[in-house]
């Protein structure tokens, strides 16, 4: 059974294949055009994903979208005719009439008619089943939260094999997701999926405005909760969220109220951020983790419950999902690496191969390396024939691999930055060691060499350290079990553990761990094997291979990052390019 999944005229819009109970391939269309977060159709992405599967359009037997417009239909008719003359939807109605006729799509963008039949499901389905079918577990509790999809905000699942039941259902407005997108807003990160900046700028700060933050809810008796709307206009007339023409769009959430609230107007973006800017953000996260953690609470008490699976944009904050991995140490967390929109087509194409496939099975996701891949021989002839002549660059090619990881190991210890480009790309917005740029995590001010020169932005935003799996434990505290996606933030052992790698350490002890795996990602184990051999640490400071654009997806891309960049060397497969 062949399978597309879609996430589509919607933040994040991506493609996945599936062949046979297998994810064959899977990719964002923003790695291919180049706009973050774009929001159109993913052409590229599904060309992508049959090529990789060498299969054509007649071959797919189900088309599946993470969408279902008649979901929660009597809660939203309900809303709009509540809210008729009050709240402008015409820009999200024009997305999703668009969504709407899918073999329409697929024939203006490639010239042919489709016979797979289209399976519509629901957005935070689509979001659970990306967790739960790829956990490997037979039930589970299921958790899926964002802004808002199909007029759900959160949604809580008892999940048993193939039956996924719904034991709690927050509506829009009242989202967990939007408050946090109105803290970043207030603090003056204005694009699309900058809340990242939040949890970054959240080391800094004292939890000083807990009280002033749970006023912008009303908590319920059962330890449920609402937005309190009087501080909000997402669900007004001045609320606009465009995902058209690329990039998505959206005003400003917060009002005059809200401001007066924190007796202070929002930062705006070129103004400097001080400390009160950073307790702000660390009073957010506070009660944003709160709040969560006592419905969960609430929920695990008299249950028997040994899993839960996580979903949804509000599970890419780390900082979260490490308090939930240590508030409930008893249970086994899962959390996919892409838990956000552009995961949903991997959990619309899941939840139809279960329903429809006699043969179906819920494999243990583990090989994030979904996206495409490049050839020595395509690197020469498209990248090392092109800069022949660029007598400031030195040009190396290793046939040994060890070799190579031993030179560059080498380097790092130099406190060279370098670019590693291997293998097939990530799935999912975190560099995972294919798409990654690489440094010392023993130098104290690596981090801001990084941010500075390298990555140009701003100097508090904190970086990875991806380590061998079989050290994790000698540096962080916890369970090293599903720690391979960054998904969650764990403490330092100890203060000299902060001394040994202060780079890849927050201010407040803390980090967003990559465990690697040598049967998952051979090649990037090597190299931090080499570094440990030399330098007596198993670890490296990991970050994504790209400058304020989408990671990179081809070798002329991270060519580019190279050579606009302070760079150092640049890893191209077994090429390495040094910088005179």
């Amino acid at each position: 059974m062949n399978i597309i999944g879609l996430n589509i005229f919607h933040a994040d819009t991506s493609a996945c294949l599936i062949m046979d109970n297998e994810i064959v391939a899977a990719a964002e269309e923003e790695r291919f055009v180049r706009i973050k977060h774009y929001s159109g159709f993913p052409k590229k992405s599904i060309k992508y994903c049959l090529k990789e599967g060498n299969l054509k359009l007649s071959e797919i037997d189900y088309i599946c979208v993470n969408f279902n417009v008649n979901y929660n239909f009597f809660r939203k008719a309900n809303f709009f005719l509540k809210n008729f003359l009050n709240i402008n939807f015409f820009p999200r109605l024009s997305a999703i009439t668009k969504r709407q006729d899918i073999k329409k799509l697929f024939f203006d963008n490639f010239s042919e008619n489709i016979s797979a039949k289209i399976v519509n499901v629901p957005h935070h389905l689509s979001h659970i089943a990306s967790a739960y079918l790829c956990s490997g577990f037979n039930k589970s509790l299921g958790l899926t939260f964002d802004g808002t999809g199909d007029f759900s905000c959160l949604e809580l699942y008892d999940i048993k094999g193939d039956d996924f039941k719904i034991e709690k259902k927050i509506s829009f407005p009242h989202s967990l997701g939007i408050f946090y997108q109105t803290i970043t807003q207030y603090l003056g990160f204005k694009y699309y999926g900058e809340e990242y900046k939040v949890m970054g700028l959240a080391a800094y700060g004292n939890k000083k405005y807990i009280d002033e933050m749970y006023k912008l809810f009303k908590i319920k008796k059962n330890n449920s909760y609402e937005l309190n709307l009087n501080y909000f206009e997402h669900h007004h007339k001045s609320f606009s969220y465009y995902f058209e023409n690329g990039a998505p769009f959206f005003e400003n959430f917060f009002n005059d109220k809200f401001e007066k609230l924190f007796d202070q107007k929002s930062r705006l973006s070129n103004e400097p951020i001080d400390q009160f800017h950073k307790d702000i953000a660390a009073s957010a996260q506070h009660v944003f983790e709160e709040i969560i953690i006592i419905l969960l609470r609430k929920k695990l008490k008299d249950s028997n419950y040994k899993n839960l699976c996580i979903a949804g944009g509000c599970a890419f904050n780390s900082l979260l999902m490490g308090k939930i991995k240590n508030e409930f140490t008893d249970l086994n967390v899962f959390v996919q690496p892409n838990s956000g929109d552009a995961g949903g087509a991997i959990g619309s194409a899941l939840y139809t191969n279960m329903k429809f496939n006699e043969n179906f099975k819920n494999n243990r996701f583990e090989n994030p390396y979904l996206g495409p891949s490049y050839s020595n021989k395509f690197i020469q002839d498209t990248i090392i024939d092109e800069i022949k002549s660029n007598n400031d660059v030195e040009k190396i090619y290793f046939e040994e691999f060890d070799k190579l990881t031993e030179y560059v190991a080498a380097r790092i210890l130099k406190n060279d930055v370098v670019g590693w480009f291997q293998g097939r790309m990530e799935w999912g917005p975190r560099a995972l060691g294919n798409r990654s740029i690489i440094a010392n995590p023993k130098t104290p001010n690596m981090k801001d060499i990084i941010n500075s020169k390298i990555k140009k932005r701003e100097e508090f935003r904190p970086f990875a350290p991806s380590i061998l799996d079989t050290k994790v434990d000698d540096y962080f505290e916890g369970s090293s079990n599903n720690l391979d996606y960054m998904s969650y933030v764990v403490r330092a052992k100890n203060q000299n553990i902060y001394k040994e790698i202060p780079a890849v350490v927050h201010s407040d002890g803390t980090s967003r761990v990559q465990v690697v795996r040598k049967h998952i990602n051979k090649k990037f184990y090597k190299l931090i094997e080499s570094f440990y051999k030399i330098s007596g640490v198993p670890l490296v400071l990991n970050t994504s291979l790209n400058v304020n654009e989408p990671m990179c997806e081809s070798p002329k891309q991270a060519l580019n990052v190279f050579t606009s960049s302070s760079m150092d060397v640049i890893v191209l497969e077994n090429y390495v390019l040094i910088k005179k």
